[in-house]
């Protein structure tokens, strides 16, 4: 029952602001407490038989609190306020006024304050909804008149009886008194919050200015930053074909000097040997173009969203490394694993990196073993790729993540120092991290977190 009367006449308050659907909550008890006063005082006095002037102000006061709830119905709440204030006093006055009217009993010079209580409560009800300063004055000028008014009244009836005129007067004064110090205290007090308010205001306004130009300067900040970008992903790819073009010149002239010699019968293993080290310089040199190249182009922009079948893609990257795998002789297991969100090239990338590291640092005394599996979390999964290589000494796990950064000469093992570094960022960003756990000699175990895709594949074994 509560609830259905609550919803139909505070629905319509549901899109407003919070403040307003407060303060139409709390217009809405006071109505409906006053009005549940109004029915019991109504029913009292009629088993009391107090005469028709009661009963007429409550039916009044019954008729004005109905009017209060259709206008409050119709989200009219500042009207249904003062309909239910001003009925409410029109009553009390009705009643106290009317009635002493009649009445030559000297104790009626004690109704003033009666009167005061009753209309002071009003007061307050008043000052706590509207909490405005200019009905809070024009209340309780309105106040002032009525008790005026009725102290008028009282004096007319008993300024006969000796004294009784100069005690009206006398309480008349004290009530005027307090409610004047009574209007002035809470005037002072809206006045203070109005100012507190105002301060608020302009604080959030400063705010909301400083907050536009932090983000216009965000704005234009990040557009520079995104065209710089840009500009050096061009940059980097124009110099990268740009290098390649007399590499290439290099590359095939030392081929066609090679040949020449072979043609001219000039055998000599020391040319042989110099030819060779130009060769592998300029495939160095190519190498070194195409993973900057890449690393370049590495970047949020470029990465797509999509449900990654890793299965699917160890299988692509097992067949690009057939030749390896097959001259290396080695053995690779995967483990079940769970389908990630994120790019599927760049995560070929990382996988095919991992695992051509994993081969090119396999240790030549044992068969090497490579493993693949994953562990799931809530909202990620945590990759590894292990191996029984030649393992890295702990004081260089952060450094061999950094571009450039080699353990081992170019004559020991061939490489660019790139690898690990593009799979540091491919993993960041995917929002994840990458670290290693090795043992020198023993092995190593790569390990990565991707985020989690909550549709499951079917699972697809490796070829």
């Amino acid at each position: 029952m509560t609830n259905t009367i609550n919803n139909f006449f505070l629905s319509g308050f549901n899109n407003a602001s919070y403040f307003d659907r407060r303060k139409a909550k709390y217009l809405f008890y006071i109505i409906l407490a006053t009005l549940l006063f109004v029915v019991i005082a109504t029913v009292s006095q009629l088993y009391l038989q107090l005469g028709p002037v009661y009963l007429s102000a409550n039916l009044i006061a019954l008729a004005g609190l109905v009017t209060s709830l259709y206008l409050f119905k119709l989200k009219k709440t500042n009207a249904a306020g003062h309909m239910m204030a001003c009925t409410i006093v029109f009553s009390i006055s009705l009643e106290s006024i009317l009635v002493d009217s009649f009445s030559n009993d000297p104790a009626i010079r004690y109704r003033l304050y009666v009167n005061f209580t009753a209309l002071l409560a009003v007061y307050f009800i008043i000052l706590s909804f509207f909490r405005e300063k200019k009905y809070v004055m024009r209340y309780a000028l309105a106040f002032e008149l009525l008790l005026s008014l009725h102290a008028a009244v009282i004096y007319r009836q008993i300024h006969t009886i000796p004294k009784m005129g100069a005690y009206t007067i006398e309480h008349f004064c004290a009530i005027s008194i307090g409610m004047v110090i009574i209007a002035a205290i809470c005037t002072w007090l809206l006045a203070y919050m109005e100012a507190l308010l105002q301060q608020n205001r302009e604080y959030a306004e400063r705010f909301k200015l400083h907050n536009e130009e932090l983000e216009k300067m965000v704005e234009l900040r990040t557009h520079a930053l995104q065209s710089s970008n840009n500009s050096l992903r061009e940059f980097a790819y124009i110099v990268s074909h740009d290098l390649k073009e007399p590499l290439r010149t290099i590359s095939g002239f030392v081929t066609l000097i090679k040949k020449e010699l072979h043609k001219q019968g000039l055998d000599d293993n020391e040319i042989e040997e110099y030819i060779a080290y130009v060769t592998a310089g300029t495939r160095q040199m190519e190498l070194l173009i195409d993973d900057i190249l890449t690393y370049s182009k590495l970047t949020e922009a470029e990465k797509k969203q999509e449900t990654v079948n890793v299965t699917g893609v160890i299988s692509m990257v097992r067949s690009r490394l057939a030749k390896s795998i097959y001259e290396s002789d080695c053995d690779i297991h995967l483990t079940p694993v769970a389908p990630v969100t994120g790019d599927t090239a760049m995560l070929a990338q990382l996988f095919e990196n991992l695992l051509s590291n994993a081969i090119k640092y396999r240790n030549p005394d044992r068969t090497l073993k490579i493993t693949i599996g994953c562990n799931k979390g809530a909202n990620f999964v945590r990759y590894y790729v292990q191996d029984n290589g030649i393992g890295i000494p702990s004081q260089y796990f952060d450094t061999i993540f950094k571009a450039f950064k080699r353990l081992h000469s170019k004559r020991e093992y061939e490489g660019t120092g790139v690898g690990l570094a593009i799979c540091k960022k491919i993993v960041e960003l995917h929002g994840g991290e990458m670290g290693v756990d090795s043992i020198e000699g023993e092995g190593s175990t790569f390990w990565f977190t991707l985020p989690l895709s909550q549709i499951e594949l079917p699972v697809v074994q490796a070829v």
